[in-house]
């Protein structure tokens, strides 16, 4: 996952690990009320990685591409680099209407790579056995697979938000970014929403993290429970706001955070009359996740 890295491999590659394992879907939630995490595990965190382009080989020679308004596939055969487009063109449209940044356009087409298999994806980037994609710069690599549409989901939030924000996207939203790229993943897979579902009920649900704590962490690192708690966190916080404040208010509200608010300011003007800062949000979502 990204920058976080963006170079990162994706979070939605937890989605794909529960497929491969069988997902059971937990759904809603119960809550006491927010409780600090412990210094130690935050400290265990590892730093947030830069941005450096990893090394990664490309398909074999053969392999056919299928150019869209906003993509360039690239796959061994033209049925699977299609059925990849129709996906990615579904996604783009949502992730545009759900931000409502409908005068964005990316500066050029994002790339998007499809191995034949697992094996062929790690042998070719290098990546770890439980990955199911990654992306870097404008691109996204993926291999064929079920679990495709929730990677390409996640991964492709990131990539338009990047653009999008520019210099301007910093530490500070990190929160934004992957609570944005979870949210996008689990409307593009049932698979995912399950995990996340079962993961917010088992991890969050009892013991949120105090939003103080959450803007301000920058975990990596698959394995880690502290990192699948947040993340299922974000992804909470962000579907809530875009529920209650619409997806206006959301774009507003990256659209102050680009032109350099801070975050309270930018959800003053872009919630007006519903939240005035983050901890009114904080107290609001806590108070939905209770009932």
């Amino acid at each position: 996952m990204k920058n976080f890295s963006y170079v990162k491999e994706s979070r939605a590659f937890f989605a794909v690990r529960r497929l491969q394992a069988g997902v059971c879907c937990l759904v809603f939630f119960f809550i006491c009320g927010c409780v600090p995490m412990p210094e130690e595990a935050l400290q265990d965190l590892p730093p947030a990685a830069q941005a450096n382009e990893p090394p990664y080989k490309g398909l074999e020679p053969g392999y056919k591409t299928y150019e869209t308004a906003h993509f360039l596939i690239k796959a061994y055969t033209t049925e699977i680099a299609v059925a990849q487009s129709v996906i990615c063109e579904q996604d783009y449209s949502r992730i545009m209407n759900d931000l409502g940044l409908y005068s964005f356009a990316p500066v050029k087409p994002y790339n998007v790579v499809v191995y034949r298999d697992s094996q062929e994806y790690i042998k070719q980037t290098g990546q770890p056995r439980w990955s199911g994609g990654m992306a870097y710069g404008n691109a996204i690599l993926i291999y064929d697979s079920e679990g495709a549409a929730a990677v390409l989901a996640h991964e492709m939030t990131h990539l338009i938000f990047n653009e999008f924000m520019g210099l301007a996207n910093n530490a500070d939203f990190k929160w934004v970014n992957e609570g944005l790229a979870v949210y996008e993943e689990n409307r593009a897979s049932a698979v995912s929403k399950a995990a996340y579902s079962r993961r917010f009920s088992s991890t969050v649900a009892t013991n949120p993290i105090p939003f103080s704590q959450m803007i301000n962490l920058a975990p990596q690192g698959e394995q880690n429970a502290v990192v699948e708690k947040w993340y299922a966190q974000v992804g909470s916080v962000v579907a809530f706001m875009i529920k209650e404040g619409g997806t206006l208010g959301f774009s507003i509200l990256i659209i102050r955070l680009k032109a350099g608010d801070t975050v309270n300011a930018a959800i003053g003007t872009a919630f007006p009359g519903l939240w005035k800062n983050l901890r009114d949000i904080e107290k609001a979502w806590l108070l939905e996740i209770s009932r």
